[in-house]
């Protein structure tokens, strides 16, 4: 459920506190344009040029930088770096691009300054200023970009996606104000309106880009002033940026006076993920396909047995949103929610463990992501761990996280006769009150003046959520997935539900309430008598692994956080009681 909430609200509360320049926010929109050097506006033909547009390779001599510092309410932000690396064969030119900046701490309890957020990139361009090749890299994540035809090719991970890009089309990256001067740079630029496609190499859609340029001062190197339709005002000196004015958001960008050397720090491509056995490990794991009905996605995963003579009382573990494979590796960016220590504990106790890749994760293939589509294959996955020669079908539970307590919940009330559930950091209040509660948490990071705004765009959002009808692009992969979820009635869930319940929850989880959530299981459980515990753990996230100071989805991205050990313990006793023959 809500890491995908939680990585919208990241990438949507950044923007406002930055401003919006083209070259630091783009808008949604998906026109035409016309060809780097061509007259913009039919008008304006005999108007004057502000600057004649000039080929790659006339713009910039080799290994000339360019750089740029973001001004906000008078305090320095940031700083972005651009550099022509020189030609390379065929008639094709590199350009590298650095972007520094330090966000506002939000959170007053954590001490220290921000950590910047930092960023590489390069492109590779024609001699008409087509753009044929690149990359954009954090240390999160990677996308790379290339040209096929009329087409941009964006990957990330698994991950593709491909944009109309016909000649013509601009192209920048977030922050990156040495694109945005390319764009004039290789364009001829007449007084008058300009517009053209803009794609964003940062992910996001393209745009319709406007502006009117008015000509200053016409004694060479003529200035112009650019006027654009995200509220930006860009001084043009001689075809180079001067400086870039967001008067709504009290914003600058400025050629320092002094020079700022090329950074030395670099970012290295993300990691890989890989799963391996833990030192010591007595089971196996043997693969297993899940059977399922025609025109249902392929799922694959595998069977952890354990040590000594089955058959074995057994788990099915479900995943929180069905966005992981096996092992919890999602991405990108590439994240390792811990999963496979979770099914490696209770192996290595006794316990058989059927976990499996998502639809469209690890070897399961690509399905129509939907809730009820996952529910099934939680159903595939309790059909085949019931039929195991190694498992023993009257001692079995299910081990749900998040919302995969949910659907733990869903196998224990269709009369299974199953042990127990174990509902790991699951929500106990529906699920449109976590939206919301969500969305309250966003509205609170943004500026005053914003919240408002934001307050009708939620409202506009859950009600396009719960009709499946003008949602938002970012939401169109995954509306069907959270329209069903709003649908769904713990109370009910619980109430038909078989087995012991243990209700688990870390104390530091941000996408849950520790309190309310678990409270309300606990209070349901007891309304309709049904035996279960609760326990809290104070020092914990969402993932179950200790967090010292304020768990965000940024925290997900340290590497060699571990699974709480007490917490594996406490799990396997739960269950290893419940299973008892």
């Amino acid at each position: 459920m809500s890491r995908r909430l939680a990585s919208i609200a990241v990438l949507g509360l950044a923007l406002p506190l930055l401003g919006a320049p083209a070259c630091l926010k783009i808008p949604a929109g998906d026109p035409e344009s016309a060809a780097p050097g061509e007259a913009q506006d039919p008008a304006a033909a005999g108007a004057r040029v502000a600057w004649p547009g000039k080929s790659p390779a006339q713009l910039y001599g080799v290994g000339e930088e360019r750089v740029f510092e973001l001004i906000q309410s008078g305090k320095k932000i940031g700083t972005s770096w651009g550099r022509y690396d020189g030609p390379l064969a065929g008639g094709l030119h590199r350009y590298s691009t650095r972007v520094e900046l330090t966000m506002p701490q939000r959170d007053p309890n954590v001490g220290g300054a921000p950590e910047p957020l930092s960023s590489v990139g390069e492109i590779v361009i024609d001699d008409r200023g087509e753009l044929v090749r690149g990359f954009e890299r954090s240390r999160a994540i990677e996308l790379r970009f290339e040209r096929s035809g009329d087409q941009l090719v964006f990957t990330s991970g698994r991950e593709r996606e491909e944009l109309q890009a016909k000649p013509g089309t601009a192209y920048m990256s977030f922050a990156t104000i040495f694109h945005e001067e390319l764009m004039f740079g290789l364009r001829t630029l007449k007084e008058g309106e300009l517009a053209w496609r803009l794609v964003s190499l940062s992910g996001s859609l393209p745009t319709d880009w406007t502006a009117r340029l008015t000509i200053t001062d016409p004694d060479p190197p003529i200035l112009a002033l650019i006027t654009t339709n995200l509220g930006e005002q860009i001084h043009l000196h001689g075809g180079r940026i001067e400086r870039v004015e967001v008067s709504a958001d009290d914003l600058q960008v400025i050629v320092p006076a002094r020079p700022i050397a090329w950074p030395t720090w670099t970012i290295e491509a993300p990691p890989t993920l890989t799963y391996s056995l833990p030192a010591g490990a007595t089971f196996t794991r043997r693969e297993l396909e899940l059977p399922g009905q025609p025109g249902e996605p392929r799922l694959v995963g595998e069977l952890l047995v354990p040590a000594g003579k089955g058959p074995f009382p057994a788990v099915l573990f479900l995943s929180s949103t069905g966005q992981q494979d096996r092992h919890g590796f999602v991405g990108p960016p590439p994240v390792d929610l811990g999963s496979h220590e979770i099914g490696d504990a209770l192996a290595q106790a006794g316990i058989a463990v059927l976990r499996y890749d998502e639809r469209g994760f690890g070897g399961s293939a690509d399905g129509p992501v939907s809730y009820i589509g996952q529910l099934e294959d939680a159903r595939r996955g309790l059909r085949t761990l019931l039929v195991q020669d190694d498992v023993d079908p009257d001692r079995i539970a299910v081990v749900g996280h998040g919302e995969g307590g949910w659907r733990a919940l869903q196998l224990a009330g269709e009369g299974r006769k199953l042990r127990a559930v174990a509902l790991l950091a699951s929500p106990g209040r529906p699920y449109e009150v976590l939206l919301r509660a969500q969305a309250a948490l966003a509205i609170e990071a943004v500026p005053p003046e914003l919240r408002a705004e934001a307050r009708k765009t939620q409202d506009k959002t859950l009600a396009a959520l719960r009709s499946g009808k003008d949602l938002p692009p970012e939401l169109r992969s995954t509306g069907t997935w959270i329209r069903e979820a709003l649908e769904v009635d713990v109370d009910a869930l619980i109430a038909k539900s078989e087995g012991a319940l243990w209700i688990a929850q870390g104390e530091k989880d941000f996408e849950v309430d520790a309190d309310k959530d678990s409270a309300a299981l606990a209070r349901i459980a007891r309304k309709h008598k049904k035996p279960h515990s609760v326990q809290l753990y104070p020092e914990l996230d969402h993932l179950f692994k200790r967090e010292p100071g304020v768990s965000s989805p940024a925290r997900y991205l340290n590497a060699g956080r571990p699974v709480d050990r007490k917490f594996l313990a406490d799990l396997a006793s739960f269950l290893l009681a419940q299973l008892k023959p």
